[in-house]
């Protein structure tokens, strides 16, 4: 084991008032290296201006100019922001072309760089939003960096580790791993019993497709759905010797979700019990309307947790609704451990800046939270299917290689969304490739 490097952290005075953000970019540092900051060090890592002789130096560009504090958090200064991601002003977000780290200081706002990333203050009070009221993907540096699969967080950790330890690369103090993760979204092969007839239907008559028709009637009913995705799911997962977490819907009636807790309880208690029998997990898929509503989050939360006669901490929201500054609090002060909700469906990438594991942080209250959150890099739906792309299985697998890459690099976790009922191609034949390439 590397013996950790100890620093103190001294800030410039201007910059006293955002000291929780700071000690949070650091906390994240030291997750990720052999570092660690101590009240007493001889080593003094100085974040902005006028460093103490000695100090090693860490030029400050998001604070105080691209952050504003008042009585209900931090905020982002969007056009403040624009500007200093663009490089403008004296000192630089982002890294540079070249060498970052010489001579004692790093060329750019690595602290800044790394708050920026991982508490997603980039998504609070945004104008970018989809047609879901989901935090747009063209709206995030990284789009504009063109670098989704690049971890700005996770460089700029390596780069201030770098700087600390006097070594080119430093050691991760995290370790590469999968994730698998399967969002429940339909038990059969249908929300709701009519809708594959009347699919099926409209196929025949209105697209004249009779082989469209009968896939659908196939999927439906005669796919021995959930029971035949399931277990080969748990299969493969036991195979590689990991679990698979099937995150299940809440009670609702609401048309994007699935109602299966109303319609098919015994079913879904059965499916939960052999689950967990096996040694998975159970998790919750929070539906459409809970991503800012604490009363309906939790109703659906209590309603699944007495479907399934035990309790559910961990998941992902469906549809990816998330909101940077309520949602993950929802989860925080409900005790969830564990949220994979952060993701982008237009392609591969890590939405938190990050590959690891890491605990959010509260924007309102202004402190860490214990809940550890996850960038799902890769999802299946994003990858099939013509709602965003629908890419060969080669394109694909060409894709989630470059992200497995940079989780071995990095020491990351890949986290892996597929859904459970995927009874065709591309998705399972995609998916067992894909596990032989993950763990390879």
């Amino acid at each position: 084991m590397t013996v950790p490097a100890f620093y103190r952290l001294s800030i410039a005075p201007d910059l006293r008032q955002f000291e929780p953000e700071i000690a949070y970019a650091c906390e994240f540092l030291d997750r990720a290296h052999a570092v660690q900051r101590v009240e007493r060090a001889d080593r003094v890592l100085h974040y902005g201006d006028r460093p103490p002789p000695g100090a090693l130096a860490v030029p400050a560009a998001l604070f105080p100019a691209g952050a504003s504090l008042d009585e209900d958090g931090i905020h982002p200064v969007h056009d403040a922001l624009s500007g200093i991601e663009a490089g403008q002003g004296r000192n630089r977000l982002l890294p540079p072309p070249g060498a970052a780290v010489a001579g004692g200081a790093i060329a750019y706002d690595a602290l800044g760089l790394i708050f920026h990333q991982i508490s997603r203050i980039e998504e609070r009070d945004s104008v970018y939003t989809d047609r879901y009221g989901r935090f747009s993907i063209g709206g995030a540096l990284a789009t504009r960096q063109d670098s989704h699969l690049a971890p700005l967080a996770d460089r700029a950790a390596r780069d201030l580790a770098a700087l600390i330890r006097g070594e080119k690369r430093p050691a991760n103090r995290t370790q590469y791993c999968v994730l698998l993760t399967h969002d429940v979204d339909r038990l059969r092969g249908y929300h709701r019993p009519h809708l594959p007839l009347r699919y099926a239907a409209g196929d025949l008559v209105r697209r004249r497709d009779p082989q469209a028709a009968w896939k659908r009637i196939v999927v439906g009913y005669l796919s021995r759905l959930p029971w035949s995705s399931f277990n080969e799911i748990m299969d493969l997962s036991e195979h590689y010797g990991q679990q698979s977490r099937f995150y299940f819907m809440g009670p609702t009636w609401l048309s994007n979700d699935s109602p299966y807790v109303h319609t098919m309880p015994r079913l879904l208690r059965r499916l939960g019990d052999a689950v967990r029998h096996r040694g998975h997990i159970v998790g919750f898929h929070p539906g459409y309307a809970t991503a800012t509503d604490p009363a309906e989050w939790t109703r659906q939360r209590e309603g699944l947790e007495a479907a399934l006669d035990c309790p559910v901490l961990e998941g992902r929201q469906h549809t990816l609704r998330y909101d940077s500054t309520i949602t993950p609090d929802i989860w925080e002060d409900a005790d969830m451990t564990m949220d994979c909700t952060l993701s982008y469906p237009e392609t591969s990438s890590f939405r938190a800046g990050t590959c690891r594991p890491f605990r959010g942080y509260s924007l309102r209250r202004r402190r860490p939270r214990r809940l550890v959150q996850h960038s799902t890099a890769v999802m299946d739906f994003g990858l099939f299917g013509g709602k965003y792309r629908d890419l060969t299985i080669d394109e694909a697998l060409a894709e989630t290689a470059r992200a497995q890459a940079v989780c071995r690099e990095y020491g990351g976790t890949l986290a892996l969304l597929y859904h459970a009922g995927q009874p065709l191609a591309p998705q399972r034949p995609f998916y067992k490739a894909l596990l032989r390439q993950a763990f390879a």
